[in-house]
């Protein structure tokens, strides 16, 4: 998201410098990026400050209350506890929920089973992966379970076995 924003105030920056009017700018980039990337007020706003000559592209800082969450403290709880709740982190921590489910999505954290696991595989965990992958190749080409397979089909009432 970021970068489509600095993206676009390139794309303002070069139609400023053309002399291009605040209308055509919009439309030009609502043309190529679909009806609602860009409004004319955004385009205004990003004019005004190219003429004051800041022609910085990047966002500036904010003034207003800073994030006090510490991801870190919200993960190391998870890696004690992984098994708690939304509630339970929230009531042991003082954190509002939704602060917590903001960080946890920020972390890769889901939760699987009542488990919270980090979405991206470990190293470990995809060798491990791998290895037994390589296990069941292995053991079915000396022993063929796979074809072994009974399935049934209980459709019609009766069980009909058919082996693959």
């Amino acid at each position: 998201m970021e970068d489509q924003k600095i993206h676009f105030r390139h794309v303002m920056f070069h139609c400023f410098k053309k002399d291009s009017t605040l209308k055509n700018t919009a439309k030009e980039i609502c043309d190529v990026y679909g009806d609602r990337s860009i409004t004319v007020q955004t385009v205004r706003n990003c004019f005004r400050s190219f003429r004051a000559g800041n022609f910085n592209l990047k966002d500036e800082d904010r003034s207003g209350r800073p994030s006090t969450t510490d991801t870190d403290l919200i993960k190391a709880y998870l890696d004690e506890n992984p098994r708690s709740s939304f509630r339970e982190i929230a009531d042991v921590l003082n954190i509002p929920r939704t602060t917590i489910h903001e960080h946890l999505t920020k972390l890769g954290y889901v939760n699987r089973y009542e488990v919270w696991v980090a979405h991206q595989l470990t190293e470990s965990n995809l060798l491990n992966r791998i290895l037994t992958c390589d296990l069941l190749i292995q053991r079915n080409k000396r022993e063929p379970f796979l074809k072994k397979l009974i399935t049934g089909d209980e459709s019609l009432g009766r069980v009909e076995i058919s082996v693959l």
